[in-house]
């Protein structure tokens, strides 16, 4: 897979972040996208293989000046990194209509975007690699996790598709389901919650958000090595998979819900099947 020339989203902080800083400490080219280009730059200094552009991924403008920029000054586009996006946590129906949406435009709508302006140039060369960043929550429901569930699994859902559409061009797709790292985004820089409040939920939504506080910076995965890992992946000599689980947990959640999957279909199998035309 060629991986000279990166595009990534969300790169002032977090995994964009470190990501960022070992391509360039490897030598690759990286347009990097971010709100606040200033920042990153502060970050990483003024390296002659990194572009720093200010992207709102709501802006439509502002993606395809990014795109054209960085064909103009590395050539290409090798791997778009579609890593932007921040968490919403709460009840589905203590959230409301805007807080749903806004999660919706920004962590896929946002995403789909960026992809579209970037696939004219995958096409043209014939070749390029798409990592859209889902989450195992966005394989496996949790409590709480109703909007942000539907986007990743949305997320999940489109990837899939996509990569049979891009297959025959050359251009490939995974979908990275991360499971739980020490990043900050349990932090409220990265993680947004409602703030409706119906009395029926408030003890269990209390207890598990308590829960949950309690599990930020104790999460299993080590954000170091999975900045890592996506570029080792991309050095590997054989094609990669749609669905990437990255994280033990990741893929404990992932067996247990196929196991669950393969219960619920076969406790009504008989009936289930038995629904066809007779001939």
């Amino acid at each position: 897979m060629k991986n000279n020339t990166w595009f990534i989203t969300g790169a002032s902080q977090g995994f964009g972040l470190g990501i960022t800083k070992r391509l360039l400490e490897q030598g690759h080219q990286v347009a990097a996208t971010t709100r606040n280009p200033e920042k990153l730059i502060a970050e990483l200094g003024n390296h002659p293989n990194l572009l720093a552009l200010k992207v709102d991924l709501g802006n439509q403008t502002e993606i395809d000046d990014a795109v054209a920029q960085t064909v103009k000054a590395f050539n290409g586009i090798d791997i778009l990194l579609n890593n932007a996006g921040y968490g919403q946590l709460w009840t589905f129906e203590e959230s409301t209509d805007k807080e749903i949406r806004d999660c919706f435009e920004v962590n896929l709508f946002g995403t789909m975007n960026v992809t579209r302006a970037v696939l004219p140039v995958m096409r043209r060369q014939k070749s390029g690699h798409i990592f859209t960043t889902s989450s195992v929550w966005g394989y496996v429901g949790v409590p709480y996790n109703s909007t942000y569930a539907a986007v990743k699994f949305a997320t999940d859902g489109w990837t899939e598709s996509l990569a049979h559409e891009l297959k025959p061009l050359g251009i490939t797709v995974s979908c990275i389901k991360p499971g739980g790292f020490r990043t900050n985004f349990l932090s409220p820089t990265s993680l947004i919650l409602g703030t409706d409040s119906i009395a029926d939920y408030q003890k269990d939504r209390q207890q598990w958000f308590d829960n949950l506080k309690a599990y930020d910076k104790q999460q299993d995965g080590d954000p170091d090595k999975y900045c890592d890992f996506i570029i080792k992946i991309t050095k590997l000599n054989q094609p990669l998979p749609i669905h990437i689980f990255a994280g033990r947990d990741a893929y404990q959640y992932a067996n247990d819900k196929i196991a669950a999957i393969q219960k619920d279909m076969d406790e009504l199998k008989e009936i289930c099947t038995n629904l066809h035309v007779e001939e």
